[in-house]
């Protein structure tokens, strides 16, 4: 049971107790001054330290407990504007993350599943057997699709071969499904292999879909869509139109690239969508990207967290971090400088802010 070192702030609070906040088991230490805080740090030795930034006071404690435990990630909560002063102060303390209140309980739970290393809803796992006449074999697995699949075997295949995947999920029944090898190429002493899927069956085919291009999800009075993958001329958006109403928020996280046809299916999907409202969370690098160039990428919806490139000069370490979108509006569109977690560095945003936060332009104005 992670434990995680709060303040006595009603907002986080009250969002530790929502639920998605209940499958992450944490065990929650609330301090309501910052000597308090740094006598539980002392006492508890907490994974995650989520800290109320609003006077110097949280700076501090957060300086102190990056220099006493650089493992322990820590969360700074500000108010809705910061100061130049601020965000050096930001940047200082060597903080793991940056939020600006009000936030939803999902931006923090997002912001804390990552920090604990935890999956994040809709990023669960699953395992896939290959058999070729009745045998297992080594095979690696890519480019997974509900028409079919890509393989690299270890031994020879012949075009018109049988071919069967067992999928298994976390958490679900494993589904078997049969395929052709399409087209056989002999390489490096492997095989690659195309596969065909033959007739699937209603739940294979939803399970294809859930691991490879969207999941809806029904959550209160919304609804949660986790989408996936590539955005091509070959993705069907109108399949999901009839499942999307009332209040749809959108996880992008998982989605690796978008064409041009892409692109223009997805804008004409949200046009065709009858959405009362929707917000986009965890948008990725390549979503941003194209929502920054095409305005119509997001509609009429707002981003409220997304995933930003970042690079530490001294070592070369990059990474992505999630953003809230908040926290870029309150600095008037200044990134923050994070520690970079392999030399202690500078982590800096690794590319132009006019041209990456232009979704954002919009807010900003």
């Amino acid at each position: 049971m992670p434990k995680v070192l709060v303040s006595n702030n009603s907002e986080l609070l009250r969002h530790f107790t929502a639920p998605p906040f209940k499958r992450l088991g944490l065990q929650l230490l609330v301090a309501s001054t910052g000597a308090e805080a740094r006598a539980l740090f002392e006492k508890d030795e907490p994974a995650l330290v989520v800290l109320d930034a609003d006077s110097s006071e949280g700076f501090e404690v957060a300086r102190v407990i990056k220099q006493k435990s650089p493992s322990t990630r820590v969360i700074l909560v500000a108010g809705k504007r910061l100061s130049g002063d601020q965000m050096r102060q930001v940047s200082a303390c060597g903080c793991d993350e940056l939020l600006i209140a009000p936030m939803t309980a999902d931006e923090l739970h997002d912001v804390v599943a990552i920090q604990l290393g935890e999956p994040r809803p809709g990023t669960e796992g699953f395992l896939i057997h290959v058999e070729i006449a009745g045998a297992k074999v080594d095979a690696t697995v890519s480019n997974l699709s509900v028409d079919g699949v890509r393989l690299v075997v270890s031994e020879p295949v012949a075009e018109g071969q049988g071919i069967t995947l067992t999928i298994a999920p976390d958490g679900e029944p494993a589904v078997s499904i049969r395929g052709t090898a399409v087209w056989a190429q002999p390489r490096e002493g492997k095989t690659v292999v195309g596969v065909g899927f033959d007739t699937l069956d209603q739940p294979a085919r939803t399970m294809l879909a859930k691991l490879t291009q969207w999941q809806v999800v029904k959550d209160g009075d919304r609804t949660r869509v986790v989408l996936r993958g590539d955005f091509t001329e070959a993705t069907r958006f109108d399949e999901l139109l009839p499942g999307m109403v009332g209040r749809v928020v959108f996880d992008m996280a998982q989605v690796t690239y978008m064409n041009s046809l892409g692109v223009r299916a997805w804008c004409e999907f949200l046009r065709q969508a009858r959405i009362q409202g929707y917000e986009f969370h965890a948008c990725s690098v390549p979503f941003i990207l194209q929502a920054s160039m095409v305005r119509d990428v997001i509609g009429r919806g707002t981003v409220t967290s997304f995933f930003a490139p970042f690079h530490c000069i001294g070592c070369d370490h990059q990474e992505e971090r999630l953003i809230q979108a908040a926290a870029i509006l309150a600095s008037a569109l200044e990134p923050p400088v994070f520690k970079c977690p392999s030399c202690g560095g500078a982590l800096e945003f690794d590319d132009l802010p006019e041209r990456y936060f232009a979704f954002l332009e919009d807010e900003a104005d």
